[in-house]
């Protein structure tokens, strides 16, 4: 009996690793792991089933986007990532710059992936850290994040924390001074004028709390 062209579905198993994933094994040895909704629409659901090209075609693409999906699911469940983060990485796959696009924007739709989220999350936990607020868009604008998208997440931040920009520098001064007790006075100004300026915090308020902080603590 003549063997069909196409190939058939020699075997069909939801994978143990990721659950709402199916492994086809075709005839001709391809592998292709795929979401359930995609079985029916290209009539890969049992054994012995001849596909047709478009829906081989169909079973490859998804396997593409299936595979950069989940990818970008464990980046996200290590940890907070932008678009532009989750891009870059998948960028190493094997993939086009139209499959991540896509990958990605499955994720959006899906509410897994948000820039918004991300931005509102690490504005406030930055600025809770002692970060002045032009170095958190700075970060935030790194990681890709729109920069009007930046703006509002960082004033919310803000708001919501009564965030006093002199203060949070202060407090950030009165804890790296105690580091710096046995520092020559003119060297420990110096270090610890650097140190605010690197967190972000203007050079005008920076200076002003570097003297005061470390005048005071020369004043006991």
């Amino acid at each position: 009996m003549t063997e069909p062209l196409s190939p058939t579905v020699k075997e069909l198993r939801e994978s143990p690793r990721r659950p709402g994933r199916y492994l086809v094994s075709l005839s001709d040895g391809q592998q292709l792991l795929v979401g359930v909704a995609v079985l029916a629409d290209t009539g890969a659901t049992r054994p012995g089933v001849v596909l047709t090209e478009p829906a081989l075609e169909r079973l490859r693409h998804e396997h593409t986007i299936t595979e950069l999906t989940d990818r970008a699911l464990d980046a996200l469940a290590r940890g907070r990532r932008t678009r532009r983060e989750l891009e870059l990485r998948l960028r190493r796959r094997e993939a086009t710059a139209a499959q991540i696009r896509e990958a990605l924007d499955r994720l959006e739709a899906n509410g897994l992936l948000s820039d918004e989220a991300v931005a509102s999350a690490e504005a406030a936990s930055r600025l809770r850290r002692g970060e002045a607020p032009a170095r958190v868009k700075q970060q935030l604008r790194r990681k890709g994040v729109a920069g009007s998208v930046v703006s509002e997440a960082v004033a919310d931040a803000m708001r919501e924390d009564g965030f006093d920009e002199e203060a949070a520098c202060r407090a950030v001064a009165e804890k790296r001074a105690r580091t710096l007790a046995s520092e020559d006075p003119v060297a420990a100004q110096r270090k610890l004028l650097a140190f605010l300026m690197r967190r972000g915090y203007a050079g005008s308020v920076a200076r002003r709390v570097a003297r005061d902080v470390l005048g005071s603590a020369d004043d006991e």
